[in-house]
Formats: C-alpha cells, sequence, structure tokens
C-alpha cells in the first residue's frame, strides 16, 4: 500500500510540475519526511478503526484501535443459543468468570438476593444453594463446597467461575473452549423446580441448613509425622451466636492435642470452659457472652485446636466426629451445616 501511494504521488507531482527536478525533489521530500508522519499520527493517536466489544461495534474516536485493546470477548451458550449479558463476562487471571443471575434464571432457577443476610440464595431442580460474596464456602441443600476463586460483585452482578456452575447448575454437560473463550451448557428440560411450600418462613429450606461453619486444616490438608499444626473452626457468616459448644472426637493415637482455645476470647465479656483427654480422643470447648447483647456480629473464630501428629493415618473432622452447637439469645439453637474435611498425617519425606 505504501509503495502504491508513494507511486501515486510521483505521477501527479510529474504532471503537475510538468516533470521539472526541482518539483520531484520537493515533493518528495514533504511526502516522506512532513506527511507520512503525521498521517501516522492521526492514525494512531484518534482511534482510527473500530473495536468490538459485547457484540456492539466501537466507533472511531471512543477508545484504542482495536489491534492496540487487550480486551476479548467471553461467550456463553446455553443449549446451543448465544446469550446476552448487562455485565460481560469476563478472564480474571486467565480463568472465566460469568454473571450468575443470567445463566441461573434461564435455566429455570429463582435467584434471589437477602439483603439482610447478604447472601445469594437460588432455588430451583430440586436444589437449594446458598453463597456469599468473597467467601469460598456455599452450600447445596445443606453440604458444603469450598471454590477455588469466591464469588465477587461486579457492577451490581455476583460473578462466578466454572468450578461454581459444573457444582451448583446439576447441568449435563458442560464444556469450555479455550480456544474461543466459549462456554457451552447443555441440561436437560424437566425436572422438579422448588415451590413456596419447599421454603421455611425464615427463608431456609427445610432440613436444609443455609448457614454454615469453616473448618480450616495446614496446607494441602495434610501434615507430616512429629509437626505441629492447628485446625481452626469459625463462623465468619453466622450472626447471632451467643453461645457456643465444641465437641471433637479423634484417634489419640494419631495426634494429640495440647490445646484448644480462641484468640478472640474477651475476658470482661465472656465464659469459657474447655477439657481435653487425650487417652480418650475427646476435647471439648463451650463459650459464652456474658450478659445480653441484642447485636452479635459472627464470630471470624471459635476455636483453634494445637495437635501434634504422631502416626500416619487420616483424621476426619465429618458429621460423626465434629459436632458444634451454637444458641442465640433466646437459647434456640441456630440451624447450621459444618464444612466437612479430612486431615491427611504422612510419613517424612
Amino acid at each position: 500500500m505504501k509503495s502504491e501511494a508513494g507511486t501515486g504521488n510521483k505521477e501527479r507531482g510529474e504532471k503537475v510540475i510538468g516533470g521539472h527536478n526541482f518539483g520531484k525533489k520537493f515533493y518528495g521530500k514533504f511526502y516522506r519526511f512532513f506527511f507520512l508522519p503525521i498521517l501516522l499520527g492521526v492514525i494512531l493517536f484518534t482511534g482510527s478503526g473500530a473495536a468490538r466489544r459485547d457484540g456492539q461495534v466501537i466507533e472511531a474516536g471512543t477508545g484504542l484501535p482495536a489491534v492496540l485493546s487487550n480486551f476479548h470477548q467471553v461467550a456463553v451458550h446455553l443449549n446451543g443459543i448465544p446469550l446476552q449479558f448487562d455485565v460481560a463476562p469476563q478472564m480474571q487471571q486467565e480463568s472465566p468468570v460469568f454473571p450468575l443471575r443470567r445463566i441461573f434464571e434461564e435455566m429455570g432457577y429463582k435467584v434471589g438476593w437477602e439483603m439482610e443476610n447478604k447472601r445469594v440464595v437460588l432455588t430451583g431442580w430440586g436444589r437449594y444453594i446458598v453463597l456469599y460474596p468473597r467467601n469460598p464456602l456455599f452450600a447445596i441443600n445443606g453440604v458444603v463446597y469450598r471454590l477455588t476463586v469466591p464469588p465477587f460483585i461486579e457492577k451490581g452482578r455476583l460473578m462466578v467461575g466454572l468450578e461454581f456452575i459444573r457444582e451448583a447448575a446439576g447441568v449435563s454437560n458442560l464444556f469450555w473452549n479455550e480456544e474461543e473463550d466459549l462456554l457451552e451448557i447443555r441440561y436437560k428440560e424437566g425436572g422438579r423446580i422448588w415451590g413456596p411450600e419447599d421454603a421455611s418462613a425464615s427463608g431456609e429450606a427445610g432440613e436444609y441448613p443455609t448457614r454454615f461453619m469453616e473448618v480450616l486444616l495446614p496446607a494441602e490438608n495434610s501434615v507430616e509425622i512429629g509437626e505441629s499444626f492447628e485446625i481452626e473452626i469459625g463462623a465468619p457468616f453466622v450472626g447471632g451466636i451467643y453461645s457456643y459448644e465444641v465437641r471433637f472426637f479423634y484417634n489419640p493415637e494419631l495426634i494429640k492435642v495440647k490445646d484448644i482455645k480462641n484468640p478472640s476470647y474477651r475476658k470482661s465479656e465472656e465464659f469459657y470452659m474447655k477439657r481435653i483427654n487425650n487417652r480418650e480422643g475427646l476435647v471439648e470447648y463451650t463459650q459464652t457472652n456474658l450478659g445480653f447483647h441484642e447485636d452479635i456480629p459472627p464470630r471470624r473464630t471459635l476455636v483453634v485446636v494445637e495437635a501434634v501428629a504422631f502416626r500416619e493415618g487420616v483424621v476426619p473432622l465429618i458429621k460423626g466426629t465434629l459436632h458444634i452447637t451454637v444458641l442465640d439469645n433466646a437459647a434456640v439453637k441456630i440451624p447450621v451445616s459444618v464444612e466437612e474435611k479430612t486431615l491427611h498425617i504422612r510419613s517424612s519425606r
């Protein structure tokens, strides 16, 4: 293109000037040293051309040209039909994230935001799903799961990753096309949709608790023989806990508990009791407020169990071995679900 433009100017210069050498040299230098740089500058700094965003063409002048932009579109096809979004799916640290509401409502789920509890509740296809922004834990019918990438809010929409969609939606087929940045979801029509009779007056789904405890273990849920470690149990999204009791049963041949405590314990406002029995493999901790409190914020930490590993094996923290009871101001039990995990003890490498 450049050589063609140069040839055209040279021919026009010979015709206008009449073929004089002066005219050829003058216009040749003017074109090379003045006109070309100015033309390139106009193209680069005015954003000549158009970029494509969210399926719409952005006219020149509204941003950088497409060749200079880092934007690329992420698409979602549901049963072969492309979905449109008011907040576009995007890439976050090389992983795609998607607006939850648009996808799940299209599949027949009812999506609700509980302002008081600051959580999202989804009902549909025989499932009652609860999740919180910035919280890696979520529950399906009372069973707790953990996400690698917690959900977050973007322009008023809760964004979730592939991991959540795969676990929560119960779809028959889900495929992520990395080359085309395309998520393909297929699900079967039919199935039982949740109705008003499934939810209690408090907004919970009957037998399924929607609040849950968090269990934090060492990295990779494993320790080596002879290693000291901590197990932290918390309730970062359960408000109104006036008193609570934690009971943990374990194999005393695998671990020995050195202490159980609450680092946030306030001596002047709270009371606690604890018992450690390494012979039978039982540790208990009870804590309660002293006096009435109308508004009790969530407790990030309930207890921290300090222990040491003695033998190779597994230490389950499940319904049969970890019991947590929490009560409100009126001594009424607060329904919660505990995240179940297993600690693996390995021999030294």
